[in-house]
């Protein structure tokens, strides 16, 4: 019996001694890891270094997505080095990567796992940037900005659907390189950006010259309340001396910076009750101009005269400007073309302008009074409502009684720029008064063949479209598997691979096969994943594609609405949009 006992009481021992052995081991085997940063604390505009080293018995390579949150990576490398410890060769690994923080403040990156293996977290103090917008060298001991980027507004206060004026500027006293800046985001999703052009000039500040950078954007809110206007955010390499040869040029030399505009704000005003929302036009001046081919006065029976009517408005888009309604008038025909429109932009915004040419042919001798046209508008500087009139006018029209029936050719689309002081169109008549009867008998026939073999032709046509979109539905993926792949390459950081997927996505997506570059797709999506998406471009022609990481733009994808909101967003407002559907 004691010897059963000694026996077990030997075995426990044994086991005891063996578990101590395999955990003393495994912490002799232990990955060591130390993280370090090149300086803390950091300014919030300048990048800088943390530096991850662990020995080779490291489980598995490092997941860094916790430092998303508060930093952007800027690149990355690994290196692998043997060293000496008290004669003992060892080897290393070093993780070195290259952040620029996004917020001022007390930030701490938690632990960062290595598979099992656990580094430790560190804490880094982020300050604000010496170069912030608001430094001044008229302060005691300030050091003036040698470069900083600045973001105006041309009115703090403006009605929905109007012009804002947006500026981004860059100064500098200092030689970049790799630079690029930012499009302005807003609040509103449904706003109309269009960009107006870029500028260079200097500029005195405080007794320094600057060299300024300058792009203007005109913004058409289209919701009432306050819109924000996102920091912009400029990123290039500061040199500070000019290139001394032609291969400085081509280096890499230089701290890299990244600086941020200030947000701003403006109210938005919705449109007064007294306006019809179908005929709000809020614009600063608005302008009717009327032309005419020949003399009014001096019009001849059956001859054709041309009538050109154009809308100016500034401040407002061309597709914002309504249609003209031109009343009949017996005797008179009247053929309306094809309205050609043209957006003209200078620094200082858009001038829509709208051009319909009428041609008239009256047929009989006789004077036609044409009616007064007369369009509503908002005057955005005197903050009332106003009308462009073009009063009525009185064509007078000698000669014989027409016997001739006149029409007019089919008139060709304008697809030329719009000329306001190009020559009229040559307008033709013709009779056919004079055929015999079985013409017109003959014609008909003809006509109706005409009409029944184009609708056999567009059924056939139809017919073949819808089996070529159900074939092409056949080959494509579901949204939901498009929108994995978007998730997988941008997990794994593969630049070119997550944009063919985007533009796979997009076209399930939004059930539009047009999409076909990134830039498109921004037009659709959140302003979050549209930022996100431009940066994407931006890797992607840069000098250095490989070091894109996705996970702030696969955070954007995941917070992505799961519904097309484009078209339920369609009928949201009342107000004519900008754009056509």
């Amino acid at each position: 019996m004691n010897t059963v006992k000694t026996y077990s009481h030997m075995m426990t021992f044994l086991q005891t001694l063996l578990l101590c052995a395999t955990l003393i081991s495994s912490v002799a085997h232990a990955a060591s890891i130390t993280v370090t940063t090149s300086r803390n604390p950091v300014a919030l505009d300048d990048s800088f270094h943390l530096i991850y080293e662990a020995n080779s018995s490291v489980d598995e390579d490092p997941d860094f997505s916790p430092i998303y949150q508060y930093f952007d990576i800027l690149s990355s490398s690994q290196s692998t080095n043997m060293r000496s410890v008290n004669g003992s060769w060892d080897l290393q690994k070093t993780w070195d990567l290259s952040l620029i923080a996004k917020e001022i403040g007390r930030v701490t990156i938690p632990a960062i796992n290595f598979g099992k293996d656990i580094s430790p977290a560190i804490q880094i103090n982020v300050i604000n940037s010496s170069s912030a917008n608001n430094t001044s060298s008229g302060d005691q001991g300030t050091i003036p900005a040698q470069i900083f980027l600045e973001g105006s507004i041309d009115k703090k206060s403006g009605w929905v659907q109007s012009q804002f004026i947006y500026k981004i500027k860059l100064f500098r006293t200092v030689s970049i390189a790799s630079a690029s800046i930012s499009e302005p985001a807003v609040s509103d999703p449904d706003a109309i950006i269009h960009p107006l052009g870029e500028d260079k000039y200097q500029t005195t500040r405080n007794g320094i010259r600057y060299e300024v950078f300058e792009r203007s954007y005109a913004i058409f809110p289209q919701k009432s309340g306050r819109l924000k206007i996102n920091p912009s955010t400029f990123e290039g390499r500061i040199n500070p001396t000019q290139a001394r040869s032609i291969f400085d040029r081509f280096r890499m030399s230089g701290q890299l910076k990244r600086l941020r505009s200030k947000a701003v704000e403006v109210n938005v005003k919705a449109a007064p009750t007294t306006v019809n929302l179908q005929d709000w036009l809020p614009t600063n001046n608005l302008q009717l101009v009327e032309d005419w081919s020949a003399d009014i006065n001096d019009i001849k029976a059956g001859d054709p005269i041309t009538r050109t009517v154009t809308i100016a408005a500034e401040g407002l888009t061309a597709v914002q400007l309504p249609d003209l309604i031109f009343s009949d008038i017996d005797n008179l025909k009247q053929y309306p073309d094809k309205a050609a429109v043209e957006n003209r932009q200078t620094s200082s915004g858009i001038t829509g302008l709208k051009q319909i040419k009428i041609a008239l042919i009256p047929a009989t001798a006789g004077s036609y009074t044409l009616p007064e046209i007369r369009l509503e508008w908002w005057n955005t500087i005197s903050n009332q409502k106003e009308f462009a009139t073009l009063p009525a006018v009185t064509l007078t029209v000698t000669g014989a009684v027409a016997d001739n029936s006149y029409a007019l050719p089919p008139a060709a689309k304008n697809t030329q720029p719009l000329d306001l002081n190009a020559p009229e169109d040559v307008i033709t008549s013709y009779s056919d008064n004079n055929a015999e009867p079985y013409w017109k008998w003959l014609s008909l026939f003809f006509a109706a063949a005409w009409a029944i073999t184009l609708v056999l032709f567009f059924r056939r046509s139809g017919e073949n479209k819808r089996s070529s979109r159900n074939q092409a539905s056949v080959n494509k993926p579901s949204s939901r598997t498009a929108a994995s792949l978007v998730k997988q390459h941008a997990k794994n950081n593969n630049a070119v691979e997550t944009k063919n997927a985007l533009i796979t996505w997009a076209q399930i997506f939004y059930s539009n096969d047009s999409l076909t570059n990134l830039t498109q797709i921004t037009e659709h999506c959140s302003s979050q994943l549209a930022q996100n998406i431009k940066e994407l471009n931006h890797d992607l022609y840069s000098t250095d594609s490989s070091n894109w990481h996705g996970g702030e733009l696969l955070t954007a994808f995941n917070n992505e609405p799961q519904t097309n909101s484009s078209q339920v967003n369609a009928h949201a407002s009342p107000l004519r949009p900008l754009y056509n559907k």
